[in-house]
């Protein structure tokens, strides 16, 4: 057994088959440093012994650190580094989805709102402009074809022409087959309901109104606006679910996945390059510790990684020349 003194680093060979019990002491012949040694116990793989020959031609047991065969250095409890970074980038993910959710539960249904009603708006206006004149020469043949012509655009649940009476003149649905059936039924049973009239009118001196209403089951945004001339109005209304939909196809389109899927690849390469960045160079540097201090001092440590990894190497390289210095001077 190998057994080197702490305090000059003066070399012992001890035959460990005369320790008696399980630890023995003698007194260094260079320094008089008490040495301890105890009896290396026959385990585990982690017990790091060589076996070397001695000068009889029998093998013996050589330990590289005060009197105990050297041992694999423990490994550290609490959790890697890789650990902390991952934990980064999932936070880093969820905070970008919560801001995503906030911002789509906070301004999206405002921006649905708007876009509806301006649509429904300019829809509106430009059906009671078309109808005015017909209206008022009394062409209902023409009333009626630009009732149903305005009611077949994109969007448009129903277009109606009310007359200063309250009396449905000319009212057109684009889609029966969105409706409920008992509506559907009603429809065609009476006619245009007066009842989608009734649920957004216009009070006394009022130009126009918009509303949400249910009509058939449907989410409507229904618009109406006076006809100054005639004394009627007409209503326009607008499926408010198509309008979400193409809001919704938009913001999760494939193109809005690519880029957030594309924003968590960079994310996970970051996470790679960091850890690369600095779990590689301190496992390097834990390992070099560990040989040294097991006596193996003309270990040269090689600066790697980011500034403060490198500054931590060279800290290192500079207590292991001074340890080594001050050992070789104790030699002497």
């Amino acid at each position: 057994m190998l057994v080197i003194c702490e305090d000059c680093a003066k070399k012992y060979n001890i035959d460990e088959n005369k320790i008696k019990g399980e630890s023995a002491r003698f007194s260094c012949q260079e320094c008089g440093h008490i040495i301890v040694v105890r009896k290396p116990v026959p385990s585990t793989s982690t017990a790091r012994k060589n076996q070397e020959a001695t000068p009889d031609g029998t093998k013996s047991t050589r330990t590289t650190a005060a009197g105990q065969s050297a041992k694999a250095a423990p490994t550290g409890k609490g959790v890697p580094i890789s650990f902390y970074l991952f934990l980064t980038l999932v936070a880093g993910f969820l905070a970008f989805s919560g801001m995503f959710v906030y911002l789509y539960l906070q301004y999206i249904p405002g921006i649905i709102n708007q876009q509806v009603e301006l649509r429904t708006l300019a829809i509106a206006k430009s059906f009671a402009g078309v109808i005015q004149k017909p209206l008022l020469v009394r062409n209902y043949l023409q009333v009626n074809k630009e009732t149903q012509r305005t009611s077949s655009l994109p969007g448009v649940a129903y277009a109606a022409v009310v007359n200063k009476r309250g009396i449905v003149i000319a009212g057109f649905f684009s889609d029966l087959d969105r409706f409920d059936k008992d509506f559907v039924m009603e429809v065609k049973r009476r006619g245009f309901p007066k009842s989608v009239i009734k649920a957004n009118s216009l009070a006394g001196g009022m130009a126009e109104k918009s509303s949400r209403i249910v009509v058939g089951g449907q989410p409507i945004h229904d618009q109406v606006i006076a006809l100054p001339n005639s004394g009627g109005e007409v209503h326009v209304g607008v499926y408010v679910t198509d309008i979400e939909k193409t809001i919704k196809d938009i913001m999760f389109s494939p193109l809005t996945m690519y880029q957030v899927g594309g924003l968590l690849l960079i994310g996970f390469i970051i996470f790679l390059l960091l850890n690369r960045a600095i779990s590689k160079p301190t496992k390097e540097l834990t390992e070099v510790a560990n040989r040294i201090s097991l006596g193996e001092m003309d270990l040269t440590i090689t600066p790697r990684g980011p500034r403060e990894m490198r500054e931590l190497a060279i800290a290192f390289e500079r207590m292991r020349f001074s340890v080594k210095a001050a050992m070789d001077r104790l030699k002497r």
